[in-house]
């Protein structure tokens, strides 16, 4: 592993460059190049929650040409975080980043989850997660995928009050848009943790209560012996990263921990039984699948040839989790570089998983990659 100092700076900063490093004359444009691909985390590494890094906008800037080689590089971002449609996130992005960001460079955690729409197209699930405003939102998402029957907790909760009688009553923005059905003739048949539960103890009962009921009818209940000998209803979970990093100066607790609250829980209830469950984002390899398929089209178009393709050691994956960005760019054979501005902290020691490069953030991590690559 190359580890860079704190104070290494690979090169000046693009706009100072009049030369390529080591060279005594400019490099053209029309040079041939080995190419070379990103795919970049968001929290932790372009943002700390709500505020964007002043590097990030300059790196952007660097792979949309502002670099000493004048060359553009393709890029994507993937993020275990989501709530949004990838379109309204690429406008989000957009805006963060002072560029034009298009859908196809957004691989959100619940992204991948399209890939379950042959199967549970007109079958009844249940909704965990995701920001709750605007209301409605975040079903929205799943049904714009392709999903016909999505419920909410809000769902049940309005269809029975005393179902969780802990909780404040669903605000009125929210009932607004609940849906009204009747629960006794609806038969779950999956449950999507979309995105970060915001109220564990809430989500977690209705979990609970789906998972033991007969034939997916809310309101019921299976002895734990039938439950044993019968298929589990499926559980899906959009990420597994136990924590996160934000604005905040001490990691999150993320979906990851959301699941071992549950499955602890679960198993205490049902005397010993194991939740199964499949869980996609990062470190998943159906992720990873799924946006390098994306990079190659935009290295192809990038160069204006449809024959190219960037070598898997050429993708780079910045990020910040070791356990999520690194563990699933080095299992899909990406090169990774590890930032300190998230999850990571060198007092903890070395990383769980050991990356290409470990550097102060993410503008540091791209001049280096394009040294080394190019110079």
């Amino acid at each position: 592993m190359l580890r860079l100092p704190r104070t290494a700076r690979p090169f000046a900063p693009a706009a100072s460059f009049r030369s390529a490093p080591g060279h005594g004359r400019f490099i053209s444009a029309t040079t041939t190049r080995t190419p070379i691909a990103i795919a970049f985390d968001i929290d932790g590494v372009l943002k700390q929650g709500p505020v964007v890094l002043p590097e990030a906008v300059r790196t952007i800037r660097m792979l949309e040409g502002d670099n000493p080689w004048k060359q553009k590089v393709p890029y994507l971002f993937i993020t275990n975080s989501g709530g949004k449609d990838e379109k309204v996130r690429a406008k989000d992005l957009s805006n963060d980043f002072q560029t034009t960001v298009s859908p196809k460079q957004v691989v959100q955690a619940h992204t991948v989850m399209q890939s379950l729409v042959d199967t549970y197209k007109d079958k009844a699930v249940l909704m965990i997660g995701g920001p709750e405003y605007p209301p409605g939102a975040s079903r929205q998402v799943l049904e714009g995928y392709g999903f016909r029957q999505v419920y909410t907790v809000h769902d049940l909760q309005a269809y029975a009050p005393p179902s969780f009688p802990y909780g404040d009553p669903i605000p009125d923005q929210q009932v607004a848009v609940k849906k009204r059905v009747d629960f006794s003739k609806v038969h779950f048949e999956a449950i999507f943790v979309f995105h970060d539960s915001r109220e564990w103890g809430r989500d977690i009962q209705y979990m609970v209560d789906i998972l033991r009921t007969q034939q997916g009818v809310f309101g019921t209940v299976e002895t734990n012996e039938q439950i044993r000998n019968r298929a589990p209803i499926p559980i899906y979970f959009s990420h597994g990263d136990l924590l996160w990093g934000n604005d905040f100066p001490v990691a999150r607790l993320g979906q990851g921990a959301f699941r071992t609250a549950l499955e602890a829980v679960y198993k205490r209830v049902t005397d010993g039984i194991e939740l199964p469950a499949t869980t996609f984002g990062k470190p998943e390899l159906m992720t990873y699948e799924y946006a390098n398929a994306l990079l190659q089209d935009l290295i192809r178009d990038t160069s204006k040839d449809a024959s190219s393709r960037v070598a898997p050691e050429n993708v780079w994956m910045i990020g910040d989790n070791p356990f999520s960005d690194i563990h699933g760019a080095n299992n899909f054979g990406w090169s990774s570089a590890l930032v300190r501005t998230g999850v990571f902290r060198d007092v903890e020691g070395p990383p769980a998983h050991k990356p290409t490069l470990i550097v102060d953030n993410v503008e540091e991590a791209i001049k280096a990659i394009m040294q080394r690559t190019w110079s």
